[in-house]
């Protein structure tokens, strides 16, 4: 009996070392880092972190895929600057994995370097999101998906100070806002005369003059005027964009902004409005949270209107901004995607509606009563007839948007007339193939 179980024991022991001596050990599984850059989720860098849509949703996600880290790297905020950065990097291959681009246009001019989102997505996945449209390469419905749309957009508007239009002599109690520009004209001009600036405006990098355009041009033209100029159907240089430009710099003409607009950054207009120097100022819905927060109730908006010879007359511009793309030369395609279908979560987009409070979500499961900002939901109201253009700078390349920028400035103040910047943008897309 005790020799048995000695037997036993021994076979036991040396089939614990058969089994110890097999079985390698497991290491522990590398996290996977994927590299984001980010130039459009607009954060304060001191600001507090839970009050930061983009690291807050960072941080969630963590938690729920902790062997995906997230780098996020901040970007120039200037469209071209963060243009040139994202093509040189992504010529060499070394760019980002996922990054944000503005929809339209200034995605499609990436397509050569991003991988396509049509199977990653299921048709469940796809239904319930809203502005595909503007992510398919070169706007065409049965091309590739270049990326995802991320929020329902934003619309230029015309930002007003209560007290300052008082002051400069417009009735409030019955302040009915111009439903053309040549009434818009008129009334800045009366603000002038009785002393108040009408305008607060930073025109050094040419944005405001795109979200004007995209009214004047689009009322005078209709709404698919920036789509035919894109497929070359309609030249740039066509009347209706001169006749724009021109009724564009009567503002400065006029003297109903600040004299030194045409070399004031963007965010100095902003700065003159809000410390009240100004009756007026001409943003996009992202400027929602920050007006409120500083005015109150003292703060109003009506959106650019169109010109009296307009086609399509009270068309609102802008539309989905903020696309999300993953490169093609990435390492981490699959964990990309995995963060993108998660910030498209319809509780993760509430988060960002919520927080932002400057466009609605593009989730049909999207809980309508986060937005709470009078701003917004007077823009939600003006949008309810569709009467919408989508924006030249959302639809064309980006090399041509740059330049776009950068003539608007010199037309505002006289440097250069509607004619020669016109001709010199459609020569420029005339040489692209």
């Amino acid at each position: 009996m005790f020799k048995n179980r000695v037997r036993i024991h021994i076979l036991l022991l040396c089939s614990l070392l058969v089994v110890a001596v097999g079985i390698a050990p497991v290491a522990a599984q590398e996290p996977v880092h994927v590299v984001f850059w980010d130039n459009l989720f607009a954060i304060v860098e001191d600001g507090p972190r839970e009050e930061q849509f983009i690291l807050r949703a960072i941080d969630m996600f963590q938690e729920e895929y902790p062997n995906i880290i997230i780098d996020r790297v901040h970007q120039a905020p200037d469209l071209g600057t963060f243009d040139q950065l994202l093509r040189a990097a992504s010529i060499a291959g070394n760019g980002p994995d996922v990054f944000n681009q503005f929809a339209g246009g200034s995605l499609i001019s990436f397509s050569p370097f991003i991988e396509p989102m049509d199977s990653y997505f299921t048709e469940e996945e796809i239904a319930q999101i809203v502005g595909w449209d503007s992510v398919h390469d070169n706007f065409d419905p049965s091309a590739p998906l270049l990326g995802v749309p991320y929020g329902a957009g934003s619309y230029f508007a015309i930002y007003y100070n209560k007290e300052k239009m008082a002051e400069g002599g417009v009735d409030m109690d019955n302040f009915v806002p111009p439903a053309t520009w040549e009434e818009l004209i008129a009334l800045a001009q009366g603000i002038k005369d009785n002393g108040v600036l009408p305008f607060a405006i930073g025109e050094q990098e040419g944005y405001t003059g795109a979200w004007v355009m995209a009214t004047l041009v689009g009322g005078l033209a209709g709404p698919q005027v920036f789509f035919d100029m894109r497929s070359r159907e309609v030249p740039i240089n066509s009347p209706e964009w001169i006749t724009a430009y021109n009724a564009y710099r009567q503002m400065y003409d006029l003297g109903l902004t600040n004299v030194d607009a045409g070399s004031t950054p963007s965010g100095e207009g902003q700065l003159m409005f809000t410390q009240g120097e100004s009756a007026m100022w001409i943003q996009g819905g992202w400027a929602n949270k920050d007006l409120v927060n500083i005015f109150g109730d003292n703060v109003g908006l009506f959106p650019i209107p169109t010109l009296e010879a307009s086609v399509y007359p009270g068309g609102i511009a802008g539309g989905p901004n903020i696309a999300l793309a993953v490169s093609n030369y990435s390492q981490h395609k699959e964990e990309a995607v995995t963060f993108i279908k998660f910030l498209l979560r319809p509780d993760v987009l509430d988060l960002y509606v919520a927080l932002n409070q400057t466009e609605p979500s593009n989730h049909l499961q999207a809980d309508p009563n986060v937005i709470q900002n009078p701003l917004l939901q007077e823009q939600a109201r003006l949008l309810l007839d569709g009467r919408t253009i989508y924006p030249f700078d959302n639809i064309m390349p980006g090399e041509i948007n740059n330049m776009f920028y950068r003539l608007n400035a010199a037309v505002f103040i006289g440097q250069m007339t509607p004619e020669d910047a016109a001709n010199e943008l459609q020569a420029a897309y005339e040489a692209m193939p």
